[in-house]
């Protein structure tokens, strides 16, 4: 059994969220001076992730509102965590790029985004999604590389903060802003969501599987926008730990195969 939002909100939500992040990548992309008050690491960055966000996350959202309006169930997930993608993307926006002319635009694709994902988890009963796993193998894979990434996480970013801690000068990440957004997105959502969604998981709840198949392809799309970031930071002679590049590769390599595996499991319409 498959009870979810209404489609005439999923749709409506979708297309605003479509619309205004073109809106705001295109911005990004083609103004000149948006990002004149960011540095060159983060204009980089920002830069790198409009490219991904437009050509990759706003056509799956749209993929994924086709595949709904087929009453697909893999498709209804592919779109939950595709709204993910976007609640953690404009959070980003939001509160760590310089005040500019979009700010409202980052804070409503921020809200929209979180708002809907949260309306469609409070509302969504799927029974049976666990029963498509047949073989456990896929899934112990899947709980290891959310473990994996959490514990990377962990590892990078606590050393990171501990370091400046120790030695009571600025992370060199803080880059003259004031706080360390991502970090704290990633250690205060990320790192859990990942957790609780491994331990649901291996406890064959249904819970982990709803939630390992949102945050599989909401770390597929980060971890592309992240090497788009890399490569667009390379280009204007930005400084990048050779380690980081190595284990922001391997995370996404690795995100992408495991989505791919999970989401081959998962067949079937919502009834």
């Amino acid at each position: 059994m498959v009870k979810v939002m209404d489609k005439k909100i999923v749709y409506i939500n979708s297309i605003v969220i479509a619309v205004l992040a073109v809106t705001a990548t295109l911005s990004g992309l083609l103004m000149k001076n948006l990002y004149k008050h960011d540095t060159t690491s983060v204009i980089s960055q920002m830069i790198g992730q409009d490219i991904v966000t437009l050509l990759v996350a706003v056509p799956l959202l749209i993929i994924s509102l086709y595949l709904i309006h087929g009453n697909s169930l893999r498709g209804r997930l592919i779109w939950m965590g595709t709204l993910f993608y976007f609640t953690y993307t404009y959070a980003s926006m939001s509160f760590l790029a310089s005040y500019n002319q979009l700010f409202l635009v980052y804070v409503a694709i921020f809200s929209i985004s979180m708002y809907t994902l949260i309306g469609e988890l409070i509302t969504t009963q799927i029974t049976g999604l666990k029963s498509k796993f047949k073989s456990k193998k896929i899934v112990n894979v899947s709980a290891a590389f959310l473990i994996f990434i959490a514990l990377m996480l962990c590892m990078m970013w606590l050393k990171l903060i501990l370091d400046s801690i120790i030695t009571g000068t600025a992370p060199a990440a803080l880059e003259g802003y004031t706080t360390l957004v991502i970090q704290a997105l990633d250690l205060g959502v990320l790192v859990p969501f990942a957790t609780i969604s491994a331990v649901l998981l291996l406890k064959n709840n249904e819970w982990g599987f709803i939630l390992t198949s949102i945050f599989l392809i909401k770390a597929s799309l980060i971890g592309t926008a992240i090497l788009s970031m890399i490569v667009f930071m390379l280009l204007n002679s930005v400084n990048v730990d050779p380690g980081q590049i190595i284990i922001f590769t391997t995370m996404t390599i690795l995100g992408i195969l495991v989505a791919i595996g999970f989401y081959r499991q998962i067949n079937g319409d919502i009834t």
